[in-house]
């Protein structure tokens, strides 16, 4: 049940990497938007329950992820507009292509920042349940 918790919170990681062009287009970014928003609410939700209930497995933090995710990837987004002045390119195995080095540098860090907020968002919170922290 765990990895299902992980793998709902790379939703937004997972569709950057296998289909970028739903995170740019108004409509489907709505989508993404209201289904990130909404895991962020069940997410709070998991967490004021197990708060309530000591028997339950914690890992509310993952369904927060989402929303943080694509915020990043929107700021990613917007400072690569400002810079480069066009979108960022596509260069998961792409090994080929003249001038994709900023693309690449962009998708690095992206993937970088995403996995790590995932990691100290899980992880941080997991700890503070371990040592006893209580909201209220």
């Amino acid at each position: 049940m765990k990895y299902i918790y992980f793998v709902i919170g790379g939703f937004v990681i997972y569709t950057f990497l296998l289909k970028r062009e739903l995170l740019v287009q108004k409509i489907s970014f709505r989508v993404i938007l209201s289904a990130s928003i909404i895991l962020f609410l069940v997410g709070l939700v998991d967490l004021a329950l197990f708060f309530m209930d000591k028997g339950r497995y914690f890992v509310s933090g993952a369904l927060m992820c989402p929303l943080i995710t694509l915020a990043q990837y929107r700021l990613c987004r917007r400072v690569f507009l400002k810079y480069v002045k066009r979108e960022p390119k596509e260069t998961f195995l792409v090994y080929s292509g003249k001038d994709l080095g900023k693309d690449r540098i962009f998708n690095i860090l992206y993937f970088a920042i995403a996995f790590l907020t995932i990691g100290i968002i899980m992880g941080g919170i997991e700890r503070l349940v371990a040592i006893g922290w209580r909201p209220w």
